[in-house]
């Protein structure tokens, strides 16, 4: 390559340090700011530059010159406090996308579809510093004739999570399954109950219900058993979905809380009964306050103290206010 002398001036070490690697900028977007400033000097003239210094060998040129906006690809994104949103994205509507295009460079990137923009924004949210979006897209499968889709950048990053979440289900084939070491919090489970979840409420019976068809029955269990282990009585289904059942209802919502994060979901929240969430029933309440089953059967019948029942022949259940009359009765000496 003829050298030209302004240029071996212009484009040292210095330059392509600040430029290329410091504030990342790909060969096009060097050129068109070097064009702004007079200097008409080719992509391919940048790149034989760069490689004098050993700037640029590597998979990260192919990678800027298709993804201008490229993250940090020697950064680490995802810590801890991430990971607790990623499990609820995947447990729900997210995915990820794995790029071929690529090369040696693994790189993926969260993605999403949604019917609502507010839950778009709402799965992307904890997604911001991997260059999340969320964008209108036409869709002829959804009745309202459009889709928000919500996307991050590629990194690997992501990619360690695409390894993690798609095992190879069959030869050169992989799909979406729970890890073993998936996180069940506060947000990950919420996030799974506002995209895959679902709520039945009819004469007094209550049930709350995950659409876990795509796993397998063993990951299905699995997640059972990390449920079960924080309080929530649940099962798997004939239909290979997970039931919370009724006595699971006050832990799955003490867990996830009470009211909705986002307003297009409300439904899923509103409906549960509050007696559902707050009621004890008589053992629970005697073994909590270490008294008489008995007596206190004895002073619910005569009138003694209150109860709430579900129907006119229903068992009794206590309201925090009930529980507060009997903790006086005791303070008193009466019960």
């Amino acid at each position: 390559m003829r050298e030209q002398p302004h240029y071996t001036n212009l484009l040292t070490e210095e330059f392509f340090k600040e430029y290329y690697i410091g504030k990342r900028m790909s060969y096009p977007q060097i050129r068109k700011m070097l064009l702004e400033k007079g200097y008409n000097i080719h992509n391919g003239t940048l790149q034989g530059y760069a490689k004098k210094f050993n700037i640029g060998r590597n998979s990260s040129e192919a990678r800027r010159n298709w993804d201008s906006g490229s993250l940090d690809y020697n950064k680490k994104y995802i810590d801890w406090e991430m990971m607790k949103w990623v499990d609820g994205f995947l447990l729900g509507d997210g995915g990820i996308n794995y790029n071929w295009r690529v090369g040696n460079s693994r790189v993926a990137r969260f993605s999403c579809g949604v019917q609502y923009e507010e839950f778009a924004n709402y799965l992307m949210k904890p997604f911001l510093s991997l260059g999340a979006k969320v964008k209108k897209c036409q869709s002829e499968a959804m009745n309202q004739g459009f889709i928000f889709s919500g996307s991050t950048r590629h990194h690997p990053d992501i990619y360690e999570q695409y390894l993690r979440w798609y095992p190879e289900v069959q030869k050169g084939n992989r799909g979406k399954q729970p890890p073993d070491d998936v996180k069940i919090t506060k947000e990950s489970v919420q996030s799974w109950f506002l995209g895959d979840g679902s709520l039945s409420v009819t004469d007094g019976t209550i049930g709350a219900k995950l659409a876990t068809d795509g796993f397998t029955k063993n990951k299905n269990e699995m997640l059972v058993d990390k449920l079960r282990v924080i309080g929530v009585k649940c099962h798997r289904s004939n239909s290979n979905r997970i039931l919370i059942n009724t006595k699971g209802i006050p832990a799955f919502f003490k867990l996830i809380g009470k009211r909705s994060p986002i307003s297009c979901y409300n439904y899923k929240f509103d409906r549960v009964p509050e007696f559902r969430l707050n009621s004890k029933r008589m053992k629970e309440v005697t073994d909590e306050l270490n008294i008489d089953y008995n007596r206190l059967s004895y002073l619910v019948k005569i009138g003694k103290i209150e109860c709430y029942r579900i129907s006119i022949k229903g068992k009794p259940r206590f309201l925090p206010k009930h529980i507060n009359k009997i903790k006086k009765l005791i303070k008193n000496g009466e019960l």
